[in-house]
């Protein structure tokens, strides 16, 4: 009877040791480093459409940059949304300074547009959002090529820097 006492707690000894390696061993989940951007894209409905919000998962810190690119990268996969900004196009400079962001994008930004006024003001108002997301940033200038452009898709004035609407 004793000898099975002992070879049960050294059973026991044995299993503790054996799980305890194992977990010691066994490799970790990755935790997702970076942060979360907020961008917008666009939900459409049968008779509508709206500009929503949707946190976005990035590499690295969250900054202006990475949250543009978020929202040139479009929807996921598995997301029932639209891109709020042609899919071609290119970020192709972001400077801030006192409170101003100045973001340049690729000449697709307007060749690749083919929306009317609703879709229009909605891209121009997800890159006003998504950067104003940012305290550093109260006001957006949206150049095409490093130029001052009247409008994107002929609807929306943007010669002049933007501010967020709500």
């Amino acid at each position: 009877m004793r000898a099975v006492k002992k070879l049960v707690v050294l059973l026991i000894i044995l299993a503790a040791a054996g799980f305890g390696a194992y977990h010691l061993l066994s490799p970790k989940p990755e935790e997702p480093s970076g942060g979360l951007v907020r961008i917008y894209l666009i939900e459409s409905t049968p008779t509508e459409f709206f500009l929503v919000p949707v946190d976005r998962q990035i590499k690295g810190e969250p900054s202006p940059n990475a949250a543009l690119q978020a929202l040139l990268d479009g929807p996921l996969a598995d997301e029932e949304l639209l891109a709020s900004v042609p899919k071609s196009t290119k970020l192709l400079d972001l400077v801030v300074r006192d409170k101003l962001a100045v973001a340049s994008f690729s000449s697709e930004i307007k060749d690749d547009f083919h929306g009317g006024s609703l879709i229009e003001a909605y891209l121009v108002e997800a890159i006003v959002n998504t950067l104003t997301e940012f305290p550093e940033i109260e006001s957006v200038q949206i150049l095409v090529e490093g130029e001052a452009v009247e409008s994107i898709g002929g609807h929306i004035y943007i010669r002049n820097p933007l501010r967020r609407k709500d």
